[in-house]
């Protein structure tokens, strides 16, 4: 074997569709293409990783948030460089980027500024984009070269559909397009304004509303639709199965934050509002669990974290109304003065509006860890939601955003002429979630402090160990 020209990472190889095998995968360094996969207990390869670790198919996010764009506006929260160095701390090969930065990318003009920026870095992580609509908004070019995201209900930024007959005038635009979807009707978001929590304030019922206007134009326009960061099981759950069945293409994806947390939680401790509101927000325990099983069944196909810095002044926003009285503190420090000095005042500020949206590229790889030893997912479950299905999304528009490059096959199988990208999770080595470890430029985590079985054992990029440890 001529270690000069391919590179050999033997292992448990975890795959989609089988039980993991031992076998060594040959990486071509020329292409960075898998040439073969080896199956055999003798492994004879430059990179040997032993029976607590797992080779995965590099793990893909299809939903964060860089916050780069020509204003350069919310850089200080987040860059497309920074974004993928959280991405590459998480276990991701490759990364989609959300359009609703200060000047949204809606416009060709916009993208093309996004790509040559994206490759101008030329940062090893895969960053796509998706491109955003509203009633301003035409499709650029035809169904298959690009994805799109809709908002139906307000997010962060100014990309807002309110009203069913907006939602229909602009899908009539879009026909047989991928779009995929934050579904809250914003109506009900309006009058439900004097809730005490942010789950009160976004309720169950502006989800199931936005889906009940939704779907049938999905059917309609003939979308290949995708639903974002799903918060709900229940009712939502047989009004998708409906839709499937009478053959609109829907997938579900569900967020990190849904999967880990519920109002239980926030109702034993507000506090916790100041790192996991987010829209849509938390539901209930029997949601949370739905939600889980969803996700193990294939009923949701995505791992997506919907990874979105802002600063921890920023999440502490609802104690600037103190501002008058502490003018020379600032919202972390007002909070924390308050916490020591009135503890119900401190904690009724919690249930307050702040911003919404958390970091989680960083922990991507611990997420998957941790299903597996706590809700019982096995190494397909994790491949299919994390590798395979990721890779399936992006890879026919690979060559739209990166004409340069040649990815072969694409993302998430490790099988002749797929990427030689790998992720290998270590099942039994522990990590606790610090500040210091963590690459996003917010620098926080709602999993801080937290011990979590598991952690990232290495990456390869095109058959090149990161180095990142």
């Amino acid at each position: 074997m001529n270690k000069n020209i391919f590179t050999f990472v033997g292992g448990y190889i975890a795959t989609e569709n089988r039980e993991p095998f031992l076998g060594q995968i040959k990486i071509n360094n020329k292409t960075g293409l898998i040439e073969d996969v080896i199956e055999g207990e003798e492994l004879n390869a430059d990179y040997v990783y032993n029976q607590d670790n797992l080779i995965f198919a590099g793990m893909g996010d299809i939903h964060i948030h860089a916050r780069e764009d020509q204003t350069g506006e919310q850089k200080y929260k987040e860059d497309y460089e920074t974004a993928g160095n959280a991405a590459l701390n998480g276990g991701c090969v490759h990364v989609s980027a959300m359009p609703n930065t200060p000047k949204p990318l809606t416009t060709e003009k916009d993208f093309d500024w996004h790509r040559k920026r994206i490759a101008d870095l030329a940062h090893p992580v895969s960053i796509l984009n998706y491109i955003g609509i509203d009633r301003k908004t035409k499709p650029i070019g035809e169904p298959g070269e690009h994805f799109y995201k809709c908002f139906f209900g307000k997010s962060i930024g100014d990309l807002t559909v309110q009203y069913a007959f907006e939602l229909d005038e602009i899908l009539s635009k879009y026909k047989g397009h991928n779009i995929s979807f934050h579904v809250e009707y914003e109506p009900i978001i309006k009058a439900s304004i004097s809730g005490k929590t942010h789950s009160e304030r976004r309720p169950f019922a502006c989800v199931i509303e936005g889906l009940l206007l939704l779907l049938p134009l999905i059917e309609k326009y003939k979308i290949k639709a995708k639903l974002c960061h799903w918060s709900i099981g229940g009712k939502s759950f047989e009004l998708v199965r409906e839709y499937r069945n009478r053959g609109c293409q829907i997938e579900v994806e569900v967020s990190p934050l849904h999967l880990l947390f519920d109002t239980s939680n926030t109702d034993k401790n507000s506090e916790l509002w100041l790192k996991i509101q987010m829209n849509p927000a938390i539901r209930t325990p029997k949601h949370r669990n739905q939600l889980i099983e969803g996700l193990k069944t294939g009923f949701i196909q995505y791992l997506a974290t919907d990874h979105a810095p802002h600063t921890e002044e920023e999440k502490y926003g609802a104690f600037s109304k103190f501002k008058d009285e502490y003018s020379d503190l600032t919202n972390v420090e007002i909070g924390a003065k308050i916490k020591n000095e009135n503890l119900s005042l401190y904690y009724e500020t919690c249930n307050e509006c702040g911003m919404s949206g958390a970091p989680w590229l960083d922990t991507y790889g611990l997420v998957c860890a941790y299903l597996m030893n706590e809700h019982g997912f096995d190494t397909r479950d994790i491949a299919r939601i994390a590798s395979y299905n990721p890779g399936k999304f992006i890879n026919s528009y690979l060559k739209q955003q990166f004409p340069n490059k040649n990815y072969g096959k694409g993302f998430g199988k490790i099988e002749k002429g797929f990427v030689g990208s790998l992720t290998i999770l270590n099942l039994e080595k522990k990590t606790i979630i610090k500040r210091e470890d963590l690459k996003t430029k917010s620098r926080w985590s709602p999993l801080e402090d937290r011990e979590m079985l598991g952690s990232i054992e290495a990456v390869f990029i095109a058959g090149e160990l990161m180095d990142k440890f």
